[in-house]
């Protein structure tokens, strides 16, 4: 691109804009051979012409006044983008070692798999002592379970 706007010394910066139009010029150049200069300002007129219903723009030459040259615009820049989505995929820099991972802990991993953390939090809310209180209490009630249900057995 920058050697074909030096050699037309074209003005502009080399934009996608600026590609698009090379796109263009190169397109009719190759099926009209008409020089590179008249086809940079054919492909500019035919990216100000409206495409209403249909993607093909006329442009009549300039030095023929009979001769009506049809462009598909929208073929045309369709393959453009294209071309520039596969040039930035593929030539885009790549980053160097492996890809970062978000570190989550493991107590919003597990809400976000759908356990409930109530309980746990509100035990982690206690004191030592309230806990082991508490186990206490767990034991005791476990261990009278256990006789009722024996002692229910048994009869």
């Amino acid at each position: 691109m920058l050697n074909t706007l030096k050699a037309l010394d074209a003005d502009g910066p080399d934009t996608i804009g600026m590609a698009r139009q090379l796109t263009i010029a190169r397109a009719v150049h190759a099926a009209a051979a008409v020089p590179m200069v008249a086809s940079l300002a054919l492909a500019r007129r035919a990216l100000r012409e409206p495409c209403a219903a249909s993607s093909r723009v006329a442009v009549q030459l300039a030095d023929h006044d009979d001769v009506l040259l049809t462009l598909d615009v929208y073929r045309l820049l369709s393959t453009f983008h294209v071309r520039l989505a596969d040039l930035r995929e593929s030539y885009a820099p790549r980053a160097h070692g492996r890809p970062r991972t978000r570190h989550v802990s493991a107590l919003r991993a597990a809400e976000d798999w759908g356990l409930d953390l109530s309980l746990l939090r509100d035990n982690l809310g206690k004191t030592v002592t309230e806990r082991i209180r508490q186990l206490d209490a767990m034991g005791q009630f476990s261990r009278s379970v256990r006789r009722t249900d024996r002692d229910a057995r048994a009869t």
